[in-house]
């Protein structure tokens, strides 16, 4: 069973830059349905009532780098239990950066000038 995750009002921070995701042989795995090699991008998730990071496998590389603000694309929970060992794998469509808006030393400077 997956659950997709509604992340409005969750910001999320890279705390671990994306990383291959290997086999136990070392070999990285691949999404079957596009062929696609698997990343692991660690994150931390932020909301009003706290954090929790967790690793969240793209297929591609997603282009962000550590302490980025980005945004997570159709994100979903998939339970898993093996061997009396359980968790939760998440998945994403993508990991994107988060738009930066310019504030330079002239749009700070109006501010206070009209202050």
């Amino acid at each position: 069973m997956q659950l997709e995750i509604r992340t409005e009002g969750v910001d999320f921070v890279v705390s671990r830059a994306p990383a291959p995701k290997n086999d136990n042989d070392g070999r990285q795995k691949a999404d079957r349905e596009t062929g696609k090699p698997l990343h692991v991008t660690e994150l931390v998730a932020m909301d009003q009532t706290g954090a929790e990071v967790i690793k969240v496998t793209t297929a591609g590389d997603p282009k962000v780098a550590k302490r980025q603000l980005v945004t997570v694309v159709k994100l979903v929970a998939t339970p898993w239990n093996i061997d009396g060992r359980g968790g939760v794998a998440f998945r994403a469509d993508a990991i994107t950066p988060v738009p930066t808006t310019p504030t330079g030393p002239a749009k700070a400077g109006a501010a206070a000038a009209g202050a």
